[in-house]
């Protein structure tokens, strides 16, 4: 494996994220291999259900406004697998990642992808000496490859139903499990719907200091900034957003709502921005996801529905839906323009980038 596209098709053939494990013990082992690089530098630590992404995009996006070197980890990617590890806005190189995994593999006794890619975006974070590392967990929180942090400060945006088969049943279930980022001592910035018992136990037992925020994800970034030791001055990034969170092209809007919290959050701001506008919707869920609850939100504000008929093994095909039709891209902006609709393309991280750059580099 010599080429970057090599090593990303090696490592997206590994388990996954997603395969349940007992606890951080082989991530712990591995990054000690490394010489415990997440040790090297400070970091914010983001877990929740919705909104986790976009309040690291604003936090990374406003420190570097303000003069830092910020690492910044992100899951899942859009574009191109190497956006998951940025410093300064530009992603980890071809080059680096080739590198990196060549020096992680022989290290490893059963490599897993999101593992190695953890260990990779802190030792790169090490390296290049960031000033600071923002860093979204992948999955829960408790047994999530990034908890090997102690970061300087925890985020937990919301908690909602979504990867129940690992998370838990329940809100609480849930809820502990991402308030498994908690450390000792250290601020813990809240979300009005990560605001439960599990968390405020948990909280309370680490004697970690709570600053709630009731509004939203700019809200979250605003406050969680300001609880740290960086002098902030400039804060424009705060209006920044990362790709494909109500973005805005014409009378199109793409988003990677994928559950229904995230569907009624991004409806109802649809409604209050374009009243008596007709509503088409494109969307494309993941295997994973909560489809009949979803639909269910959809169906409430949609006036069309068209199912975006991707390949990608990890998506339910069209068949497995009980409404809409099948269309392309091309076919849903004709139809949303004949209609004179806004057309919603939405769902799952993994059908943008068909939609907006079919091609790009590894």
């Amino acid at each position: 494996m010599n080429s970057c596209q090599e090593i990303i098709d090696f490592l997206f053939n590994l388990p996954s994220k997603e395969s349940k494990r007992e606890d951080l013990s082989s991530t712990i082992t591995l990054a000690k291999k490394l010489g415990s690089p997440e040790k090297q530098f400070p970091s914010v630590h983001i877990a929740g259900t919705n909104g986790k992404g976009t309040v690291a995009f604003k936090m990374g996006a406003t420190l570097q406004e303000n003069g830092y070197r910020v690492g910044l980890y992100t899951s899942p990617h859009i574009f191109t697998y190497r956006e998951r590890i940025q410093i300064n806005g530009k992603p980890i190189s071809e080059e680096e990642v080739v590198n990196r995994v060549k020096k992680i593999l022989p290290m490893v006794e059963e490599a897993k992808f999101f593992e190695i890619t953890t260990l990779m975006a802190f030792d790169y974070f090490a390296d290049e000496e960031v000033d600071i590392a923002i860093v979204e967990t992948g999955l829960g929180g408790r047994l999530d490859p990034t908890n090997i942090l102690n970061p300087i400060q925890t985020i937990i945006t919301s908690i909602q139903k979504d990867h129940m088969n690992l998370l838990g049943k329940t809100l609480d279930e849930i809820a502990k499990e991402k308030g498994g980022i908690i450390k000792e001592k250290t601020p813990l910035i809240l979300g009005e719907s990560a605001l439960r018992d599990p968390i405020l136990k948990i909280a309370e037992e680490k004697k970690a200091p709570i600053i709630l925020c009731r509004k939203g994800n700019t809200s979250i970034a605003q406050k969680g900034l300001k609880a740290l030791p960086f002098e902030i001055e400039e804060v424009e990034g705060l209006k920044k957003n990362p790709p494909c969170r109500f973005e805005k092209e014409g009378s199109i809007i793409y988003d990677v709502a994928h559950n229904p919290a995230a569907f009624t959050h991004l409806f109802e701001r649809i409604q209050k921005e374009y009243r008596k506008k007709k509503i088409h919707v494109l969307i494309g869920l993941s295997k994973d996801k909560d489809l009949k609850s979803s639909l269910a939100v959809i169906q409430k504000y949609a006036d069309h529905i068209a199912l975006f008929p991707s390949s990608h093994p990890r998506l339910i095909h069209a068949d497995h839906f009980d409404v809409g039709v099948p269309m392309n891209f091309e076919e849903a902006k004709a139809y949303a323009l004949k209609e004179n609709a806004l057309l919603v393309a939405t769902g799952s991280f993994y059908i943008m980038k068909d939609l907006k750059h079919p091609e790009t580099s590894p």
